[in-house]
């Protein structure tokens, strides 16, 4: 087989399931895994997939922050619930930008005693008329696809400012290296976020882990908390290595 008509059968795979793995490809071609990482190099050059440790996921554009509010709200609910239940009292979280951050804010309610800072207005407006938090915003303008700031005044107020916990919104999970965002400037944000936090918690769905996002935000660690649907059939042998705590929710799907 020619390489073109290889990498023809490859774009195929991708556009079917979303992912391939290098050494499954090696043994049906009868190739090496450099031939194949040489091809899925070539296909990410094309814009056609994104590499990540032991393949390639289908590059999927990042989707407005409107189009993802009202999609599996039951599953956001959950999430949000569950980390809302892990926030400190007394503490300072950071709730990045996100739909199911929202769930979070709404989860947090009255009663608690803590001070939020977030990127996002929504989430400071929800927190302000359901909660009984100290809330504080950041600067910069707002993203509309994003839904918060992210831009260099957003990074600007971080200043002096060292979470106890942050909230992340990720775009995409790879299990060998960590969490990820779909944007450079995004990226630039959040991990200046989670470089001051003590500890970052995150919800991903199963279609996190089959989404390519090329910016990584943080690697995997024992300050991670990744919380996923019960059910999820991805090896998560990678994260747990890396001292991340996983926690299983109810099933469904939803979209950060």
């Amino acid at each position: 087989m020619l390489t073109r008509e290889r990498q023809e059968v490859i774009r195929a795979r991708l556009d079917l399931s979303g992912r391939v793995v290098a050494a499954d490809l090696a043994r049906e071609f009868a190739v090496s895994e450099d031939t194949i990482r040489r091809d899925l190099r070539e296909l990410a050059a094309e814009g056609i997939c994104e590499r990540v440790y032991g393949g390639a996921l289908v590059r999927v554009p990042a989707r407005p922050f409107s189009e993802r509010m009202s999609e599996n709200q039951p599953l956001k609910s959950v999430f949000g619930a569950e980390i809302a239940s892990l926030l400190p009292d007394g503490g300072l979280v950071f709730i990045d930008a996100g739909t199911t951050n929202l769930s979070v804010a709404e989860a947090i309610g009255s009663g608690r005693d803590m001070t939020v800072m977030t990127n996002a207005p929504a989430i400071a407006a929800m927190l302000t008329v359901s909660s009984d938090v100290e809330v504080m915003l950041t600067g910069g303008r707002v993203d509309r696809k994003i839904g918060g700031a992210i831009d260099t005044r957003a990074v600007t107020s971080l200043d002096g400012i060292y979470p106890d916990v942050f909230v992340l919104g990720t775009c995409g999970i790879v299990p060998g290296e960590g969490l990820f965002a779909s944007r450079a400037d995004e990226q630039t944000f959040k991990a200046e976020v989670a470089r001051r936090s003590r500890r970052i918690i995150t919800a991903a769905d199963t279609a996190k882990f089959e989404t390519a996002a090329p910016y990584r935000i943080t690697a995997f660690s024992p300050e991670v908390t990744l919380l996923v649907e019960n059910g999820n059939s991805n090896d998560m042998s990678a994260i747990a290595e890396a001292g991340a705590r996983i926690v299983p929710v109810a099933a469904g799907r939803a979209n950060t």
